[in-house]
């Protein structure tokens, strides 16, 4: 007997069958870097609260957390209209706050480096790891689902399997 074909989209099944490789790619990286991001504020939550230049601000743990948690709920809601509702508006915000992101990045590492090997790592793992997921936006199966609003093509013959 011979083994039946499995779906497009890595062998996945459900909701992710309808989904090109390039988004699931773009789910992988992108909730990777922001598990990462997570465990990073975290781990560097002493380090941002004994900053002089906060203590100076006035500003506490209350605001940081939550502009922290403000930030990760903005980043889930892209992440679920690019991923779940293939909106085009939302990938075009996200890329812009990469490319922004990316451009912070790069000059604080020496100031990430002085906070310890680990905070710059972390800051720089997870930089690439947004770059590359925005990436996987932009590739050919990726820009058709888009235009089709994350429907099916109408050529996919995988859907008869």
């Amino acid at each position: 007997m011979l083994p039946r074909p499995r779906p497009k989209g890595g062998g996945e099944t459900g909701d992710t069958a309808l989904r090109p490789n390039s988004i699931i790619q773009f789910d992988r990286f992108f909730l990777g870097s922001l598990a990462l991001a997570g465990v990073n504020a975290v781990l560097s939550m002493q380090d941002t609260l004994a900053d002089p230049r906060l203590a100076r601000s006035g500003l506490g743990m209350d605001f940081i957390v939550g502009i922290q948690v403000f930030s990760f709920a903005l980043m889930l809601a892209l992440w679920f209209f690019i991923s779940r509702r293939a909106g085009n508006a939302a990938r075009w915000i996200l890329t812009v706050m990469t490319v922004l992101g990316m451009l912070v990045t790069i000059p604080t590492v020496p100031v990430l480096a002085e906070r310890g090997i680990g905070n710059m790592a972390f800051a720089l793992v997870i930089t690439v790891l947004q770059v590359a997921a925005v990436a996987f936006l932009f590739r050919s199966d990726a820009r058709a689902w888009f235009a089709r609003k994350g429907g099916i093509a109408p050529d996919d013959q995988s859907i008869f399997s």
